[in-house]
């Protein structure tokens, strides 16, 4: 008898040590195995985010648009504050009439959110609205640099600008839009029509 209950007591306890092994196996490899998603490395070169049919607005403290970017797509790369859009779009209102004045397109760029920089590449095109059509000025130009703290772009590109049937060229030009003042660096070309 003592050897019968040797055994069924042997056969319980290793039932319960292998329990108590198997569990413990299982919080183990469930402490080995969690991803802390905090903690993840991100690859450098591999975007972070996409997204298609980007829109942002900018208003005043009165609720008034000043500005609307909207973009075909874009991205974002890991412990990058840029967003590189593609075919880009910006709008610029006017504060006091809430129209629109003036348009700004290019096919890529990008928008530091940091520190409120951007460039934009390929073909960007300068729409300057006004009441009167014919006072309309549309410029051609690439790689656009633009600081929106200072309210100033530039770039050292050719630029192509046309107000009705009058045109002009050069080389490097920048706008500041505090002074309301646009420069054309070098090799200037006007035809002037009434």
């Amino acid at each position: 008898m003592i050897r019968l209950r040797l055994k069924y007591q042997s056969s319980r306890l290793f039932n319960l040590l292998t329990v108590i092994i198997l569990a413990l196996l299982c919080i183990l490899l469930n402490y080995l195995t969690r991803i802390d998603f905090h903690r993840i490395e991100l690859p450098k070169d591999k975007p972070e985010f996409s997204s298609t049919g980007i829109e942002a607005n900018l208003y005043t403290k009165d609720g008034k648009l000043l500005y609307r970017a909207l973009a075909e797509s874009g991205l974002q790369y890991p412990d990058n504050s840029k967003v590189f859009l593609y075919n880009l779009n910006m709008l610029a209102f006017s504060e006091s009439t809430s129209l629109l004045q003036e348009r700004l397109t290019s096919n890529d760029g990008w928008i530091d959110t940091e520190n409120s920089l951007g460039y934009l590449g390929e073909s960007v095109a300068l729409t300057v609205n006004n009441i009167d059509p014919k006072y309309i000025i549309n410029a051609h130009t690439r790689h656009v640099h633009l600081d929106a703290k200072k309210q100033f772009i530039y770039s050292s590109e050719s630029i192509l600008a046309t107000r009705g049937k009058s045109v002009m060229t050069g080389n490097g030009f920048s706008v500041d839009y505090l002074k309301k003042i646009m420069t054309i660096e070098s090799n200037v070309k006007i035809v002037y029509v009434k």
